[in-house]
């Protein structure tokens, strides 16, 4: 027998999915309108769409003014194919790690992986990509597919998506990239990729709409793939039957300054073993971001978030976003943000200087161990010997505490060069 409690519980829970999803319709319908009849200027700074993903790319500034060699037309079509990539190799040392991975996660910090240190050497972060594009009248068609090698069969899908933009500035997108939580231009420089805490950081399958609402203004919304692994509990099982829906409204007002912000809405489901009941909760998470460039040699960024029950969306957080205890569900109250400061000293040299940190309440109902807060600083230097080669140094300290017990803390002394 269901827990009269819990099933007023559902009861609340399905309202708010139900007038949630409402919105998400209507505002769906009102950008595809836009999408079709309106006649908006673009803004300057979405003109023009990358030719690679520019995260964790030391030479994304050649490739960025169109200094790299070009795409080729293939043969008999109209269809133009730029193959490219580039090599990255790193080796560290870490003071407690375990993990042999580039990519440092502290919220995934625990006794099994916190212990002796380790060295390691490798290049997986290396890329491999595919850009095709393709023009029919005043739409642009552009299929892009992006591999790196961190994966076990030796290769990891980083990005595959199809775009549709046209003159106006306005943008479909189907396929896995960044998720529209991230502000791509707050994303620090890290010598591999900066998993700071409290930066929202991730890959989805979406669909995605764009369109600017004037020179300085521009709106995108977003349906993406629910992933709730990271929902816990005893005798269930997570569903991923519903989409989050992401939207998110950016400010341009000149080149010295940026400011956006970006609200979810996260419906997550799972199904009670015990009576094979589904239940259902609403996550959420907001996020601002502000950004000053008072010249080409500094740049400034704050970033604050605050949510609930989102961790699989944001660095720093473990795996924790909630937990079932055969009664009632808890989501996780959870918070961050992070500052950087980065300055260009000269044409070769260039530093970046970052703290981030994120915080979350206790699930009261959960007695296993989960995050308490994590902090992630870093400071780095690279050396541009010419257009596409960069070395680079960098320090990083990472610490993770749990309720229940536990606090790991570990240092990575890196180094690298990227070919290309």
């Amino acid at each position: 027998m269901s827990n009269p409690l819990t099933q007023g519980v559902h009861i609340q829970s399905s309202l708010i999915i139900t007038k949630a999803f409402s919105l998400c319709y209507l505002l769906i319908i009102l950008f595809a309108c836009l999408f079709a009849f309106t006649n908006l200027n673009a803004q300057k700074l979405d003109t023009i769409t990358p030719i690679r993903d520019n995260i964790g790319d030391l030479n994304e500034a050649a490739i960025r003014k169109g200094e790299f060699p070009g795409a080729i037309k293939l043969p008999g079509t109209d269809v133009s194919l730029a193959v490219g990539g580039f090599i990255k190799a790193v080796a560290f040392y870490d003071t407690k790690y375990n993990v042999k991975n580039e990519i440092l996660l502290p919220g995934t910090f625990s006794p099994e992986n916190i212990y002796k240190g380790q060295t390691y050497m490798g290049a997986k972060t290396s890329r491999l990509y595919f850009d095709g594009r393709y023009s029919i009248k005043d739409i642009q068609m552009l299929g892009y597919i992006e591999m790196n090698f961190r994966g076990e069969s030796g290769f990891s899908l980083r990005h595959a998506y199809l775009q549709l933009s046209n003159k106006k500035g306005q943008k479909l997108l189907m396929g896995q990239y960044w998720s529209l939580v991230m502000d791509l231009q707050a994303i620090p420089e890290g010598l591999v990729e900066p998993t700071i805490s409290g930066l929202p950081f991730i890959r989805r399958g979406q669909i995605r709409f764009s369109t600017p609402i004037s020179k300085t203004l521009a709106l995108s919304v977003s349906l993406e793939e629910p992933i709730n692994s990271d929902l816990k509990g005893v005798n269930m099982t997570p569903l991923n039957k519903y989409p989050d829906f992401i939207a998110s409204l950016s400010v341009d007002p000149s080149s010295i300054y940026h400011f956006s912000i970006v609200g979810m809405i996260r419906p997550m489901s799972f199904a009670d073993k015990t009576d094979d009941s589904e239940n259902r909760v609403t996550g959420y998470l907001s996020n601002a971001t502000f950004i000053v460039k008072p010249n080409d040699a500094i740049k400034i960024t704050l970033s604050g978030l605050y949510g609930s029950g989102a961790s699989n969306y944001v660095l720093g957080a473990d795996s924790n976003a909630g937990y079932f205890d055969g009664a009632r569900t808890e989501l996780q109250t959870q918070y961050g943000g992070f500052g950087v400061y980065r300055h260009e000293w000269n044409e070769k040299f260039r530093s970046n200087f970052a703290y981030g940190m994120f915080g979350a309440d206790k699930i009261p109902n959960n007695p296993n161990p989960h995050i308490k807060s994590s902090t992630f600083a870093f400071m780095n230097t690279f050396y541009r010997v010419n257009k596409y080669v960069n070395i680079g140094v960098e320090w990083i300290y990472s610490a993770k505490e749990n309720y229940n017990g536990g606090k790991f803390n570990n240092n990575r002394f890196q180094f690298g060069i990227q070919l290309f």
